[in-house]
């Protein structure tokens, strides 16, 4: 009986920490975002950007918890904006890499200054 205490007082614990961390993104990240017209999403494809050398759209798609078409569009998004550009894959003709720009590397550093 114990164990199943135990095993429930885990799960509330971890329950409570999921619950911190969104009041930390909704008082915290989603006002620093709003200062540069950003959500969420482009937050996470930022994130991912400025971690790699490029990404794939499935690798985006994974990282912001998107389908791979709502993933095209916040791609579309980051391009127009001049935060990100797409260049050809090294190796493989037929796929393509977003790669932050210098814009983006900017805002993104502007929002970890903030977050800090």
């Amino acid at each position: 009986m114990d164990g199943q205490v135990d095993a429930v007082a885990a799960g509330l614990a971890g329950f409570e920490a999921v619950c911190a961390a969104d009041d930390l993104v909704l008082g915290v990240l989603v006002p620093a975002l709003a200062e540069h017209e950003l959500t969420v999403e482009h937050f996470r494809a930022l994130r991912l950007l400025a971690a790699v050398d490029g990404a794939t759209v499935g690798e985006l798609a994974a990282r912001t918890g998107t389908t791979p078409s709502s993933t095209t569009r916040l791609v579309d998004r980051l391009v127009e904006r001049n935060l990100a550009y797409r260049r050809p894959a090294p190796g493989d003709r037929r796929s393509v890499l977003l790669t932050m720009s210098d814009t983006g590397r900017d805002v993104w550093e502007s929002l970890v200054a903030r977050l800090a």
